[in-house]
C-alpha cells in the first residue's frame, strides 16, 4: 500500500486491519477505511497526549473546516493541535482536559477553532485517552457546532432581554397553557396586588376571592371563549381589587399563540395598570361637557345627549328644541364691559335653567346662544308657551336688577318629529326660525314653518358690490365664477386674492384667506388674505407658525375637512389667544388636501361679533378649498419643477464636457451647455441637432438615443468622441440628455 503523507497505517494504530485477514484483504480493508475516515463530515484526530496535543493523524474533512493543507500544520503550526484552537479557549481547554482525565479517560470539550481565512468555528470535541507504545494518546471525534451555537447564543441573548425588559416594566405578563389550563404570572403581581396570583384559570375561585367583580368575570369568560375561537389578539378594561380592596383600573391584552397546525395552545397576555388615565380621562370628560362660565353642556355634549336620546324616542313622541339667543349682546360687552357680560350669561343661564325640568336638557352653544331641549311634551301650544315664558323671566330678571340696560333674547323653536328626526335637521329649523325672529323686531319667538327655508338661505346682510371690472357675481353662479377665473388665468398669483375678495364680499366678513403648510407639514404661512374696510391685515404676523405651539390643530377640522368656530372661546388656550389677538371671534375653515393629507386651509374670520355659519357659507368655502387645493397645488410643483429645471441648467453649464438635450421622438434641440454652444455657436433650440453637429439632413446611424447605447465619433475638426444618451423628462416632455466625453487619447 503506498503512503499518503502521514496517513499510512503505523502498528499500534487504532485504525489497522483485520488481522485474521490475508494481506490483500487487509490492504482493501485499510484502503476502504481511509478513504470513510476522510470523507465522514466530522473530524477525525489522533494526537499526543503532551502540552501542545502533537498532531499524529488528522483526516481531510476537518483539513477542508479550516482550510489549511497538512503540509501547513506541519509548517505554520509546528503539527501543534493546541496552536489551532482559539487563544481565548486554550487555557480553558487545557484545564477541562486534565480534570477530566483525573476522573476517567474520556474528553468532552467545547471550543473555536481558527481557520484559514481569519473565521473561527465552534466545534465539540469527544474522545478518549489510551496508551501506546510512544505515550498516551488521545482519540478524538470533533464536529462542526457553529450554526447551533450561534443559534444557542442568540436565543440566551433574546432571553437575557426579555428578562431585562421584564425587570424593568411594570407591567403583568401572564401565560396560560390550554392543554393544562395553568396560569404563570411575572413576580410583579404580588408587587401591585398584594398577595399570590392563581396557579390555574380558575373563574368560579376569581369570585370566591372577590378580587374582580362579577361584571368584569364575564368580561374575562368573553375574552378566553374569543381567543378558543380563533380570535388572534383581544384587548379590554376591568377593576382589579388589591389586598387592601381598592379597585385598580386595568387594561387587559391577550394574544394567541399557535402549533404548526394552527391550533391554540396558549394564550400570552399583559396586564397594563391604567387606574391613573382612566380616573383623569373621566375627570376630563366630566369638565369637558360642561362650560366653564355656566356650568351648563357645551355643544358637543348636549349634541350627544340629544341624538341618544332620539335614537331612542317613539315617533309618536313629542320634543322641542329651543335656539335661543341674547339680542344685542355684542352691545352690552361694549359699553358694560366683558366681565359685566359674562354676569349677565351667568344669570341667564341660571334663570333658563330655573323654568325648565331636571329632565330637560339646557347647553350653551356659541357666546350668547343657547339650546334648550324639552322632552315629552303633550303638544306644541305647550312649547310656544314655555318660549314666552322664557321670554317674561329674562326681561323681569334684568329689570329687577335696576341696571341701565335692557337684555331680552330671541327664540327659534323646532319640533320632533315635525320638523326632524335627528338633532341636525331639527337644529337647522330652529336656526332659520330663529332668524325670523331676529327679522321680526327681537324679543320674541317664532316656530319653524317650511315657508320660512328659502329666504333663511339668502344672505343676512345687503350685497356690497364688487368693485371689478364684471357685475356683482350671485350666490348661484359663485362657485362657476371662482372656477372660471382658475381656469382661464395665466397668473394665479394675481387671480386668487380676486377670487378672495369676491368671496368675503359676498358673505360679507372681516377676512378671507390662504394657508400653506411647508414642505415637512410641520409649520404654516398665510401666503393670500384679503380684508374688508375697517380690518387691518394679519398676514405679515402668520408666517411660519409651528403646529407644535397650536395645541393638534388638525384635530378641529371634521371629517369633511370642516373647521366650524363659532365662538373662539370654545377652542384650546393657544388657538384662543392668537385668534384674540387677531381681533378673531368666529371662523370658518376648510383643508387643503393633498394624498389625503392635509397642506394647507382656506378661511374666513369674523371680527364684529360670534357668527353662525350657514351652510351655504360652509358649501361655498369648500369648493374654493377644493379648487385652490388643486390649482395652487399644481402651481406649486411647477414651481419646484422650474426651480430644479434652473439648478439643473446650472449644473450643467459649469461642467467640463458637452452636454445638449434633445427632444426624444424628433431630435430638436431643448438645450445646450456653455461649452457645447462655444465648440457650436450655430447651433440654436429648435434645430436638429444631427443638423446642428453634423449638418446631416437626418438622424445618425447608430443613434445613441434610438439604440440605447453609445457611440464613438470622429469630428472633420480633430478628435473622437463617446457619445451617450440618458433619458430625462425636460419641461414635462420626454428627451435624452446626451455627453460627448473625448477619447482622442484613448483611440490613440
Amino acid at each position: 500500500m503506498a503512503k499518503n503523507d502521514r496517513y499510512d497505517i503505523e502498528p499500534g494504530s487504532m485504525w489497522l486491519p483485520d488481522p485474521h485477514l490475508s494481506p490483500k484483504q487487509q490492504h482493501f480493508q485499510t484502503t476502504a477505511m481511509m478513504a470513510f475516515i476522510n470523507n465522514v463530515p466530522t473530524g477525525v484526530l489522533k494526537c499526543r497526549n503532551d502540552e501542545k496535543f502533537t498532531i499524529l493523524r488528522i483526516n481531510d474533512g476537518f483539513l477542508k473546516w479550516i482550510g489549511y493543507t497538512r503540509q501547513e500544520l506541519s509548517s505554520l503550526f509546528s503539527d501543534c493541535y493546541l496552536n489551532l484552537i482559539h487563544p481565548d479557549d486554550q487555557k480553558n481547554v487545557l484545564d477541562s482536559t486534565r480534570q477530566q482525565l483525573a476522573s476517567g479517560g474520556s474528553v468532552s470539550n467545547e471550543y473555536r477553532i481558527l481557520c484559514k481565512n481569519g473565521s473561527s468555528r465552534w466545534i465539540t470535541e469527544t474522545g478518549y485517552c489510551t496508551q501506546e507504545e510512544d505515550g498516551p494518546v488521545f482519540f478524538c471525534t470533533l464536529t462542526d457546532i457553529t450554526d447551533l451555537y450561534e443559534t444557542r447564543e442568540n436565543l440566551r441573548l433574546s432571553l437575557d432581554r426579555h428578562d431585562i425588559i421584564m425587570r424593568q416594566s411594570k407591567n403583568i405578563v401572564f401565560e396560560w397553557d390550554k392543554k393544562t389550563n395553568s396560569l404563570l404570572f411575572s413576580t410583579n403581581w404580588a408587587e401591585v396586588f398584594g398577595y399570590p396570583p392563581l396557579s390555574a384559570l380558575d373563574f368560579g375561585q376569581m369570585t370566591q376571592r372577590g378580587h374582580i367583580a362579577a361584571e368584569y368575570i364575564d368580561i374575562l369568560h368573553q375574552m378566553l371563549d374569543e381567543i378558543v375561537q380563533g380570535a388572534s389578539f383581544l384587548s379590554r378594561e376591568c377593576q382589579i381589587k388589591t389586598r387592601k380592596g381598592i379597585s385598580i383600573w386595568c387594561r387587559i391584552q391577550v394574544t394567541s399563540q399557535l402549533d404548526l397546525n394552527g391550533n391554540l395552545i396558549k394564550a400570552i397576555g399583559v396586564i397594563v395598570n391604567v387606574d391613573t388615565e382612566k380616573r383623569i380621562i373621566d375627570s376630563l370628560r366630566q369638565k369637558a361637557e360642561r362650560d366653564p362660565l355656566t356650568g351648563l353642556y357645551d355643544k358637543a355634549a348636549i349634541q350627544s345627549l340629544i341624538e341618544k336620546y332620539l335614537s331612542a324616542a317613539p315617533k309618536s313622541e313629542q320634543c322641542a328644541l329651543f335656539m335661543i339667543d341674547i339680542d344685542d349682546f355684542k352691545v352690552v360687552n361694549d359699553t358694560m364691559g366683558h366681565l359685566f357680560g359674562d354676569a349677565v350669561l351667568a344669570d341667564f343661564s341660571a334663570s333658563i335653567c330655573r323654568v325648565t325640568r331636571s329632565s330637560d336638557l339646557v347647553g350653551r352653544v356659541g357666546g350668547d346662544e343657547f339650546l334648550v331641549f324639552l322632552k315629552a311634551i303633550p303638544s306644541e301650544r305647550t312649547a310656544l308657551q314655555k318660549a314666552q315664558r322664557f321670554l317674561s323671566v329674562i326681561q323681569n330678571l334684568f329689570r329687577e336688577k335696576k341696571n341701565n340696560i335692557s337684555i331680552s333674547c330671541s327664540i327659534g323653536i323646532s319640533l320632533f318629529p315635525s320638523h326632524g328626526h335627528d338633532f341636525r335637521s331639527l337644529y337647522q329649523c330652529a336656526d332659520i326660525a330663529l332668524y325670523q325672529a331676529k327679522r321680526k323686531g327681537k324679543n320674541t319667538s317664532c316656530l319653524y314653518a317650511d315657508q320660512m327655508r328659502q329666504p333663511a338661505l339668502e344672505v343676512y346682510r345687503p350685497n356690497s358690490p364688487i368693485d371689478f371690472d364684471q357685475p356683482a357675481v350671485s350666490k348661484s353662479s359663485l362657485s362657476e365664477s371662482l372656477f372660471r377665473i382658475l381656469y382661464t388665468t395665466k397668473d394665479i398669483e394675481k387671480a386668487i386674492p380676486l377670487m378672495l375678495e369676491m368671496v368675503g364680499r359676498q358673505f360679507d366678513v372681516s377676512r378671507v384667506y390662504v394657508f400653506e403648510n411647508s414642505e415637512d407639514n410641520s409649520s404654516c404661512s398665510n401666503t393670500f388674505e384679503w380684508c374688508n374696510d375697517g380690518i387691518s391685515s394679519e398676514k405679515e404676523n402668520l408666517q411660519n407658525l409651528s403646529y407644535d405651539s397650536l395645541d393638534h390643530y388638525f384635530d378641529n377640522f371634521n371629517e369633511d375637512g370642516i373647521f366650524f368656530c363659532q365662538d373662539r372661546d370654545s377652542t384650546p388656550d393657544a388657538q384662543r389667544k392668537l385668534l384674540q389677538k387677531q381681533g378673531v371671534y368666529s371662523l370658518l375653515q376648510c383643508a387643503i388636501r393633498h394624498n389625503g393629507q392635509i397642506v394647507g386651509f382656506v378661511g374666513v374670520d369674523e371680527c364684529t361679533g360670534t357668527r353662525f355659519w350657514s351652510e351655504e357659507e360652509i358649501r361655498t368655502l369648500a369648493q374654493l378649498s377644493e379648487l385652490l387645493g388643486t390649482f395652487l397645488l399644481q402651481n406649486r410643483a411647477l414651481c419646484r419643477a422650474k426651480k430644479a429645471q434652473n439648478q439643473m441648467r446650472q449644473l450643467l453649464d459649469v461642467q467640463n464636457a458637452f452636454l445638449y438635450v434633445v427632444d426624444q421622438e424628433n431630435f430638436q434641440l431643448f438645450y445646450l451647455n456653455k461649452k457645447m454652444q462655444q465648440q457650436y455657436p450655430q447651433a440654436a433650440v429648435g434645430q436638429h441637432c444631427y443638423k446642428a453637429f453634423f449638418d446631416r439632413t437626418s438622424p445618425c446611424s447608430g443613434c445613441p438615443v434610438q439604440s440605447g447605447g453609445c457611440q464613438i465619433i470622429s469630428l472633420p475638426a480633430g478628435g473622437s468622441y463617446k457619445i451617450s444618451a440618458a433619458p430625462v423628462e425636460w419641461d414635462e416632455q420626454s428627451a435624452s440628455l446626451l455627453t460627448w466625453y473625448d477619447v482622442s487619447e484613448r483611440q490613440k
